[in-house]
């Protein structure tokens, strides 16, 4: 074979082998076409199946039509021989039909299928013969209906149609199969009850026979209707169960329970006759009256006993029938009789009479005309129909099942029409594609062989012309894609390649001569044989002076003789090696250099020349060095940031674990000092945190360590602890080298700190659990009043989650509006008319109730809350406050505001929020009143000057809350436009107890009066205060005297209220805004 194919042209091996392929292919085209054949072959045969069985379907119905005609009219009835010369008709036409000849000749002659068919079509047709006999003996005799031959036909029938069922491999047409003859079941025992029960109706005697045998059809009925519903796909269950639910089978179905009863009705009284005749209850009575035996007597007896029990299964089967009550109150009586007889003759024969005299005396029962007539009544009831509508609701329902049948074949035939269209299409396809692509195949390899021999010529003239050319200037031109052009291409660059190796050279000793990097070439021995100008401008050395000389010539000295031995040891194993070393340039200086050198070896392997590359990298190790710088330094205050604080915390717990010593930190964090960056400016704020660094790095020894962390929080690590008296010595001079004033910008501030202690190893192992103790006795100082120190203390934690919980349930507050307001009367002690309110925020908090303001509201100016709970203060006074001026109320509110509001961090000033609201809730300014603290003077005086001067300008007056308790002074009173002094509680209610408290209240007194303010006192709780203060010249009262802290709507009432009560009758009654 292979020698066979040397001697083919390359050309007639493609063709032979395009050929391989295409019988392939044409092989597998046969093979599916063939199996399509089968398909269209079966879809025909399944078609030719469902056609035959449409007609038995058709001939089964004229069947049990002529069945039901026969067995329950006369022989020669028109109707009858109608139905029979349609039922012969149907015969016929399935004997004869083209269907059934096309699809028995289709059968193997040899297969048990085709037997089968023949078998069963010959005893159809022997069957269909003997039935027309028997027609024409019945004609002219009156003989019983034929009821084997059409049970006999039928079943042939649907045996017929099982063997059908084996022609079809479809499911779907074996389950409509399957439903089908299960429907043709239920239709052949509906005809059977209908003649059953229309033959009882017509008959004028009773039979239990009968009875009984109707029993068996209707159970056979329900049984096969049920099998079929099971056996049913959804859809013609659903079919079959509207024709159970329809109003004329519930008919039938009341009818034949009627049936049904009666027939144990009958039965029960047949049996209760049976013992009351011969040989029963009469009978033993007589023969006991005539002879006194106790066999008699036992005899009546047992007769009585079952008499009973079937009169109680009577009583109870037609408790629902009244019909039947006097025939059984009648049977009834007449039992009672006789047993009331048998009694009397059993007690004359106790009292020793004769039987002959007992015969005499004894009487028998009353006549049994009215026993018979109720035995009667129970034994032949009225029928619960008529025949003739009997006939009529079954022929409905029957005449429905043959329609349900006649759509199940529909659909199978139409099916079986479409699976063989389908099978004939698919078949016509394929036979399409497989001579299309056949035409296309041999198309395109006449295509690709020609193509392909010409490119190889064009390849194979050109090759021979390059072996003539030994310019190789032969450019090969083939034009493609594929692997052929492919190939001349690269035969084109692999002459290309060689013309620009000579220029590759050329250029490689351009790099090497223009290279920014050094290059050095050594010997086998590690001498010096060429540099490039790059080594000569780095290293300041020209080739003649390091030719055949050592690089040991610009070792710096700065490595040790393990590190070169590494060097050459990686030379010699790995036959390379590069990384970072110190060299000296001629003129003495060190300088870094990124070195990587290569080992060149001989086809021996043997080592021939090292390849040295330099560069300098001077500049990127500053780069680094800068980069390190910023990663571990504030850029601000030059001090050592987190990043190196939490290196250098872990460095000094190590040590101090070794040596068994302690250390302490201490986290320092400003006081106030995001007020002074709003109010004072970034720039001046970073100016405070440079000095505040300069100052504690005075005051830090030498082995100390500070560092700023954050905004405004530093800290100091102390790792040499020799006793604790240290870190309090500390601690002190921190807090008064920080009180002292700072000069920024000729403006002098003054500030404090606050800030937590920490001590290793009492307070934490490690840097985290250090850290964060620390930083919770820093917040405890906070908490504690600030500018000062605390000692961390296990408790803390404690205390700090307490405060978290209370800032996020604050924060949530925020967010859902769980505050509420309450107002305190203001009175004018001069008319006790209500002048004003002061509006007191309080949080209904959903968990723990009512919190008053103390507990949050200083969190809730550390935290900024105090801003968006501020706003929410004024809209909501202004809201309520409009409410009561509605209702006519002439009535003013004070609100307290916090220094916190005055600087909005929205970038509003106060006077444009408090605008916004005057705006918004349509309040005149007059009518809101601002009061604000002592504290809130103390701090940047400029700056809360022109804010209480924007506020007094809008039109609001502006109160001092609880005068007395700051650092009061006269100066501010005067510089501020405060319009109102409200006198602490503290000093109101021991003003009557102690003479230095009365004495201040009646400073404040006349210190409001010489600066022509007016006063209002707060904490008034009893009269006797009520009249001290309106005689020192108090103007304007507030107190639990009057009322406590109300909602809004528990205050509206008391706002309408005068005090009078409080006055003297001298005094106006006027009231005078406030």
């Amino acid at each position: 074979m292979s020698s066979a194919l040397h001697h083919l042209s390359l050309k007639q091996k493609l063709i032979l082998f395009s050929l391989v392929p295409l019988l392939m292919m044409s092989f597998f085209i046969l093979t599916r076409m063939h199996g399509l054949i089968n398909e269209s072959h079966s879809a025909k045969h399944n078609h030719l199946a469902v056609q035959t069985t449409v007609q038995i379907t058709e001939l089964l119905y004229q069947l049990q039509n002529e069945y039901g005609l026969s067995t329950n009219q006369l022989p020669a009835d028109n109707a009858l021989l109608a139905q029979q010369q349609a039922t012969s008709n149907a015969f016929n036409t399935l004997l004869n039909s083209e269907p059934l000849a096309h699809l028995s000749e289709a059968l193997d002659p040899k297969s048990i299928e085709a037997s089968q068919m023949n078998a069963l079509l010959d005893a159809i047709t022997l069957t269909g013969h003997r039935l027309a006999n028997a027609r024409q003996t019945l004609a002219s005799e009156t003989q019983s209906p034929l009821t084997d031959l059409y049970s006999q036909l039928h079943t042939q029938l649907l045996q017929l149609i099982q063997l059908l069922q084996l022609q079809t491999s479809e499911i779907s047409q074996s389950r409509a199969y399957t439903d089908l003859l299960n429907l043709l079941m239920v239709q052949e025992l509906a005809v059977k009850e209908r003649s059953a029960i229309n033959h009882l109706l017509l008959s004028d005697s009773f039979n239990l026979n009968d009875y009984r045998t109707i029993g068996s059809f209707m159970y056979e009925y329900g049984r096969a209707v049920m099998h079929a519903s099971n056996a049913a796909i959804s859809d013609r269950k659903s079919l079959l169960q509207n024709l159970q639910d329809s109003p004329e089978n519930q008919r039938i179905l009341q009818i034949s329970q009627q049936i049904e009863q009666q027939t144990r009705i009958s039965a029960l009284a047949q049996n209760i006759n049976a013992n009351l005749g011969y040989g029963g209850l009469m009978g033993s009575f007589q023969d006991y009256l005539l002879k006194g035996d106790d066999v008699s007597l036992q005899k009546f007896n047992s007769a009585l006993a079952t008499i009973h029990l079937n009169l109680d299964e009577l009583n109870h089967e037609t408790r629902f029938l009244p019909k039947f009550k006097p025939a059984l109150k009648t049977i009834e009586d007449s039992i009672d009789q006789y047993q009331f007889s048998m009694a009397k003759l059993l007690q004359l024969k106790q009292q020793g009479l004769p039987m002959a005299e007992i015969n005499a005396i004894a009487q028998v029962p009353a006549s049994e005309d009215k026993l018979s007539q109720a035995m009667t009544q129970l034994l032949m009831p009225p029928h619960p129909i008529d025949s003739q509508k009997w006939w009529a609701l079954t022929t409905q329902r029957i005449e429905q099942l043959h329609q349900l049948a006649k759509d199940i074949t529909q659909t199978m035939a139409q099916q079986s029409e479409f699976q063989q269209n389908q099978a004939l299409t698919f078949l016509g396809l394929y036979l399409l594609s497989a001579l299309f692509t056949a035409t296309v195949t041999l198309w395109l390899g006449q295509k690709i062989i020609r193509n392909f021999m010409d490119k190889i010529t064009k390849i194979a003239n050109d090759m021979q012309q390059m072996a003539e050319d030994p310019k190789l200037n032969i450019n090969i031109r083939v034009s493609g894609t594929d692997e052929l052009a492919r190939m001349a291409r690269a035969m084109n660059r692999m002459i290309s390649e060689r013309q620009k190796a000579n220029h590759a050279l050329t250029r490689a000793a351009a790099v090497f001569d223009y290279s920014a990097e050094g290059i050095m070439v050594t010997d086998a021995d590690n001498h010096i044989e060429l540099v490039n100008p790059a080594f000569c401008n780095i290293t300041g050395y020209t080739l003649e002076e390091v030719k055949g000389r050592s690089p040991s010539i610009l070792s710096s000295s700065r490595h040790s003789q393990h590190f070169y031995t590494t060097m050459w040891e990686s030379l010699q194993t790995e036959g390379k090696w590069e990384g970072e070393v110190w060299n000296k340039r001629k003129n003495g200086q060190v300088y870094p250099e990124y070195l990587a050198i290569t080992v060149v070896r001989n086809e021996q392997g043997q080592i021939i020349q090292h390849i040295g590359l330099f560069m300098d990298i001077s500049k990127r190790k500053q780069y680094e060095q800068d980069l390190w710088y910023q990663a571990n330094f504030d850029a601000l205050t030059g001090l050592p940031n987190r990043k190196l604080f939490n290196e250098r915390l872990q460095h000094e717990i190590h040590v101090a674990q070794h040596d068994s010593r302690k250390l302490a930190i201490l986290l320092i964090d400003l006081d106030q000092f995001k007020y002074i960056n709003d109010v004072q400016g970034h720039a001046t704020g970073d100016l405070l945190l440079k000095d505040v660094a300069k100052r504690l790095e005075g005051i830090a020894g030498k082995t100390d360590f500070i560092a700023r962390i954050g905004g405004d929080e530093f800290v100091l690590i102390l790792p040499r602890l020799t006793n604790e008296l240290a870190i309090e010595h500390m601690a002190t001079r921190i807090i008064e080298t920080l009180g002292m004033p700072f000069d920024l910008n000729d403006r002098e501030i003054q500030i404090s700190a606050s800030f937590g202690i920490g001590v290793y190893p009492e307070d934490g192992l490690d840097v985290s659990s250090l850290t964060r103790n620390t930083e919770t006795a820093m917040y405890q100082a906070k908490d504690a009043g600030r500018n000062n120190f605390k000692y961390f203390t296990t408790g803390m934690n404690e205390a700090m989650f307490a405060r978290m919980e209370l800032e996020q349930r604050l924060r949530r507050a925020v967010a859902q509006n769980e505050f509420a307001l309450h107002y305190q009367p203001i009175v004018d002690m001069q008319t006790g008319v209500v002048c004003s309110v002061e509006a007191l925020i309080r949080w209904q908090d959903p968990d723990f109730g009512l919190i008053p303001p103390d507990q949050f509201i200083p969190l809730a100016e550390e935290t900024g809350l105090i801003e968006p709970m501020g706003e929410w203060v004024l809209n909501q006074a202004m809201h309520d406050l409009r409410q009561w001026q509605k209702s006519g109320l002439k009535i003013n509110v004070a609100i307290n505001v916090s220094s916190r509001q005055c600087i909005n961090t929205r970038g509003m000033g106060f006077d444009q929020v408090l605008q916004e609201c005057f705006n918004r809730h349509h309040v005149n300014p007059r009518n809101v009143h601002i009061e604000i603290t002592e504290s809130m003077l103390m701090g940047d005086a400029s700056h809360c000057l022109s804010t209480l001067e924007s506020i007094r300008h809008l039109g609001s007056q502006i109160y001092i809350d609880d005068f007395g308790t700051g650092y009061s002074s006269l100066s501010y009173l005067k510089k501020f436009p405060i319009s109102v002094i409200k006198i602490d509680r503290s000093f109101v209610e021991n003003a009557l107890e102690s003479n230095a408290n009365a004495n201040l209240v009646k400073a404040i007194v006349m210190m409001g009066q010489s600066l022509e303010m007016e006063l209002v006192a707060e904490g008034i709780e009893t009269e006797a205060q009520w009249h001290f203060l309106r005689d020192l010249g108090c103007h304007f009262a507030q107190g639990y005297l009057i009322s406590k802290p109300l909602p809004f709507d528990e205050i509206t009432p008391l706002l309408h209220i005068k005090h009078t009560a409080l006055l003297n009758h001298d005094y106006q009654d006027s009231c005078v805004n406030i």
